[in-house]
């Protein structure tokens, strides 16, 4: 890797987080639980948005800024104890992420009101990567690992501030994809995915020319088809020791059963790829082929070049499910326009422009 400037405190090691940012159920849980069990990371396998924030973080006072980074990280699976908290924040505020309080910032005024952000206060990124820093190193790890879906509309902010990190975009056969929708009764949305598929694949395609010392795209059938192989050439990108251990997790959230974190299954299998042949109909793979980008599908899937032929009728119910899905996120955009107009502007600007 080429030298750079030192980001904030997490990266002083020389080694930056890393984040796993494929496209929903893509194997992204799977893959965090996987770099946890490694000792040397912490791994945090809820659905980080820290990133889609940080413009409005950075309004904030470092006080108020220090809890709403502490809540965002605590809402994405990162585990602090309540009797932590004050601890946590005096060492996220600190002028040098040392731990002790800034002078004259720390507490406003008698009888002032919430002080406004000064100059010298650590910016949002800062305090962010003092959290899981700390948090690492409460839990015996140099490194922490965090999956967000959406962070591959974000890949320039998260190198900007932590210009070492490691960022894994796990892609996965759309029409896989669209079985796994289905089984789990959220089938309307399947033209949703799959523009977010388009959308997203090709996006981290782009970047990981870009950015090819901090980016790579996995094809989760190749990681499941060879886990040792891929999760030793994975630790190898991220400058990590590959430990056997990585590759025993527990099977969590199958499309077949309800939403869960722990089973008493383990290891990593293949049973899930080009299971839409048993699960869509021949009318709904021809909408999914119709609704996917198939010369992106042909380039990272030739096998499956011609597997969904067009016709009429699957491009008919390709329309139809579009314009539901145009409907239902209409819906939704308004009413997080209502709520947070600035944060929901800013995160629909973020996936058009992309």
């Amino acid at each position: 890797m080429q030298p750079s400037a030192k980001g904030p405190e997490s990266m002083s090691d020389g080694a930056g987080p890393i984040f796993i940012i494929g496209r929903q159920h893509s194997g992204n849980t799977m893959l965090a639980r996987c770099l946890g069990q490694s000792p040397e990371v912490y791994s945090a396998t809820g659905e980080g948005t820290f990133f889609e924030h940080q413009d409005r973080l950075a309004r904030k006072p470092s006080s108020s800024r220090a809890a709403a980074i502490l809540r965002q990280a605590e809402g994405s699976g990162v585990d602090v104890p309540a009797g932590a908290h004050a601890e946590l924040k005096r060492h996220m505020r600190s002028a040098s992420g040392g731990g002790g309080p800034v002078p004259g910032k720390d507490e406003p005024s008698p009888g002032a009101g919430e002080p406004t952000p000064r100059e010298g206060d650590p910016t949002p990124g800062e305090m962010y990567a003092r959290c899981m820093g700390w948090v690492a190193r409460q839990n015996g790890a140099s490194r922490w690992v965090q999956k967000a879906t959406s962070y591959v509309f974000y890949v320039e902010d998260i190198l900007e501030c932590f210009p070492e990190a490691r960022l894994l975009f796990l892609a996965r056969n759309p029409m896989d994809l669209a079985a796994s929708m289905k089984r789990r009764g959220v089938w309307r949305a399947v033209a949703r995915m799959a523009y977010g598929w388009n959308k997203g694949v090709r996006l981290a395609r782009r970047l990981a020319q870009k950015h090819p010392k901090n980016l790579v795209v996995i094809r989760y059938e190749d990681f499941v088809r060879a886990p040792e192989e891929e999760m030793r050439s994975i630790c190898s990108f991220c400058g990590l020791t590959f430990y056997e251990e990585t590759l025993r997790i527990p099977h969590v959230n199958r499309s077949e059963s309800p939403y869960n974190q722990s089973s008493s299954d383990t290891g990593i299998n293949a049973s899930r790829v080009g299971y839409y042949d048993e699960i869509l109909t021949a009318t709904e793979a021809e909408a999914v082929g119709a609704l996917v980008d198939g010369r992106l599908v042909e380039e990272i899937y030739p096998e499956l070049s011609g597997e969904a032929p067009w016709s009429l009728r699957g491009a008919s119910y390709a329309a139809a499910l579009a314009t539901g899905a145009a409907l239902t996120t209409g819906g939704q955009h308004l009413r997080s326009l209502l709520s947070e107009p600035r944060h929901a502007l800013q995160r629909v600007k973020r996936r058009l422009t992309a």
